[in-house]
């Protein structure tokens, strides 16, 4: 994203939004959040009709377990495998890990791995660098042997031999020494050198040249000697400039490749390190004031901590009524959930991502999210007969702590604080999917900045070439300055409007009723959902 389309984008979200919006966008771990906070914020005025977004008060509860140690990674590992059993789709949104220094086996562990991983980094860079320096030092000099070559095939196709005669004046003749060089002849006879130019390989005898270019007998006499050298130097040049320009072209190409390869193997090391965030990176001093992190006990510790999104359809039954879901089965969208409010929020993780999400990345998401294909424990993201789901928000944290004898104990903490459950409309698990995939592409981007990938080269060679294109006139100037018009006048008078737009007309495609309806039906249909996951961790808790 360019720096106009990210200024243009903030001005859109400014006036949608509001002035705030920006910073607190970039303040944010993820888009999703502002969206709950605004969810949180309106429960007099929950989102309904254009999309349906809320969490049940009372589905949602923090888990607290204390048990020996390798227990809480059991209880995390049986259930990341047990939810795509039960039709989840799990992902994982953010982790960080912490790790006392007190707590030499684990710290160095850690830490060594680190470092080996920056090793490998630091040597590839410095590797991929000098391939660099290496492959443009070669291909100048193929392109030299190049440029001699184009010569000799125009000089060949169409019988022109200016530039060659020009070339051997300027690089062979000339090191033939004083008073033997064509240049050092000029005193004598001052157009030599374009007498020179202006002959005919052909040409071979002395009165031939003396009429053709009416010269002295004494200059034809040089000229033709000339000409013979030079006919010579193209039998014996011409040789050696195609095999030596197949040798650098061929290295040239060998080192181009070596650079793509470096930077190939570098992405999963730097992938590797950066899976490896530690947990005081964003903000060092926050160690500080915690009450948990005290070396000073004595106490060895580590903390690790994963946020998870897992979600699944789900259909209500009304008495007298068919399950809330059309077109049962035949894999198309009855309600295309790539609507105007995703688009209007899309922009916002445009912007903290620094990405452009153009119609088709999104349309190639919808595929992929209702696509069966992937790993043998994935399951299917989105279901186009299907329009409400349900997602668990779960922020996982693993406590490791061993205390020093002689009454010191060695323990896993797991905490899930909270269990949060959320009802939603399609469009609105779309945003949540689209911003999955933005911070995948964000981390590829980063990945692809520092190591200098191909497609950061194609990119800053897109953006040179648009310096050179010529602006073209705009014939509808006066048009599109009064559709901008129009649209700035809309978005003043839209929260206006859309205070009085409930009575006249339904919203949206979606549940309009919340009070009735959403709470009453699909909050308490998602009850079994919520009943299921808390009482699956109380068993693995062995809690009663």
């Amino acid at each position: 994203m360019t720096e106009e389309e990210r200024k243009e984008i903030e001005q859109e979200i400014i006036e949608e939004f509001g002035k705030k919006e920006p910073e607190r966008i970039m303040n944010s771990e993820t888009v999703i959040d502002t969206l709950q906070e605004d969810a949180d914020a309106r429960r007099d005025r929950p989102f309904t009709g254009e999309v349906v977004f809320g969490a049940p008060g009372e589905m949602e509860m923090i888990l607290d377990f204390t048990g020996l140690r390798g227990s809480g990674s059991n209880i995390y590992h049986f259930f990341i495998y047990q939810a795509p059993k039960w039709r989840y789709a799990v992902k994982k949104v953010d982790d960080f890990l912490f790790v006392s220094p007190v707590w030499a086996d684990y710290y160095n562990l850690t830490i060594s791995q680190k470092q080996k991983l920056e090793g490998a980094i630091k040597t590839g860079l410095a590797s991929a660098t000098q391939a660099v320096a290496d492959y443009e030092l070669v291909k100048h000099d193929a392109r030299r042997y190049r440029e001699i070559l184009d010569y000799f095939v125009i000089a060949e196709k169409t019988g022109d031999e200016h530039v060659l005669r020009s070339m051997f004046v300027d690089r062979v003749d000339a090191y033939t020494g004083e008073n033997y060089s064509m240049i050092s002849m000029t005193t004598r006879w001052p157009t030599i050198i374009t007498d020179f130019i202006r002959m005919k390989s052909d040409w071979n005898d002395i009165e031939t040249i003396r009429k053709e270019l009416d010269v002295s007998q004494a200059e034809a006499t040089v000229l033709k000697t000339k000409n013979e050298l030079f006919k010579e130097w193209k039998n014996l040049f011409l040789p050696t400039i195609k095999e030596r320009y197949a040798r650098i072209e061929s290295l040239a190409r060998a080192r181009k490749k070596s650079i793509d390869e470096y930077r190939k193997w570098l992405k999963p090391y730097i992938a590797k390190f950066k899976a490896m965030k530690e947990s005081d990176e964003k903000n060092p001093a926050a160690w500080i004031t915690d009450a948990y992190v005290t070396p000073g006990f004595g106490q060895t510790e580590a903390l690790v901590g994963s946020r998870l999104w897992l979600w699944k359809s789900f259909s209500i039954v009304e008495m007298g009524k068919p399950p809330a879901r059309l077109e049962m089965g035949n894999g198309k969208w009855e309600i295309y959930p790539y609507d105007d409010w995703v688009k209007r929020w899309k922009k916002k993780i445009e912007y903290k991502y620094n990405l452009v999400i153009d119609d088709n990345d999104v349309e190639a998401i919808l595929e992929e999210a209702t696509s069966k294909k992937g790993i043998q424990m994935e399951v299917q993201q989105m279901y186009p007969e299907d329009l409400y789901y349900i997602l668990f928000d779960m922020q996982w944290l693993l406590s490791l702590l061993k205390t020093p004898p002689p009454e010191g104990i060695e323990t896993d903490n797991l905490m899930i604080f909270p269990v949060r459950t959320w009802i939603m409309s399609q469009n609105a698990l779309l945003l949540h999917i689209i911003e999955l995939k933005a911070r995948e592409k964000f981390i590829e981007n980063e990945i692809n900045e520092i190591i200098g990938a191909k497609e950061i080269e194609e990119d800053i060679f897109k953006k040179v070439e648009t310096e050179f294109e010529k602006e073209k006139p705009d014939k509808f100037t006066k048009w599109k300055s009064f559709v901008y018009g129009t649209k700035r006048f809309w978005k003043k008078t839209k929260p206006w409007v859309l205070k009085f737009y409930h009575i006249f007309f339904k919203p949206g495609p979606y549940e309009p009723v919340f009070f009735e309806r959403v709470s009453k039906m699909y909050f308490r249909a998602s009850g079994q959902y919520y009943g299921q996951l808390i009482d699956y961790f109380k068993k693995q808790f062995k809690v009663e």
